[in-house]
Order: C-alpha cells, then structure tokens, then sequence
C-alpha cells in the first residue's frame, strides 16, 4: 500500500505553552502518522525577542483507502 507523507516545522519558545505546531504534530501522531526524520533548523531570538527553536518533521503513514465514504484503516 502507498505511503503518505507531510512535512512540517515545529518551533518551541521555552516558556511558551500555545504552540499550533506542535498540537498539529500531536494529532498527526494520534492518526497513525510516524516519525520519518527530524532535522535541527537552529535557533532565533535573543536580543530582539524570545529566543526560539524549530525542527523540520517528516511523517508518513500507510494511504487509507475509503469504501463507500468510510475510511479502512
């Protein structure tokens, strides 16, 4: 069966809880999505403002094929 794959980027700034990346990584991973790779993408911030992190997030699952309007896992 095929795969499907997303990127997405996540940036954390510390002390921050609302993060939409990071809630969408969630619910990916809920969804039978996986983890292919993640890669650093370094750091901003600092003077100008709160220092903050992002990663790109590669993720894949299995294509779910629809049947009469209803997924089959």
């Amino acid at each position: 069966m095929p795969l499907e794959r997303k990127a997405l980027v996540v940036t954390h700034t510390p002390g921050d809880t609302a993060s939409g990346a990071a809630d969408a990584l969630t619910d990916l991973l809920n969804d039978d999505w996986r983890i292919v790779s993640t890669t650093a993408m370094g750091g901003a911030g600092g003077t100008d403002g709160p220092a903050q992190f992002a990663a790109l997030v590669v993720v894949e699952r299995q294509e779910k094929k629809a049947t009469a309007g209803f997924g089959t896992g």
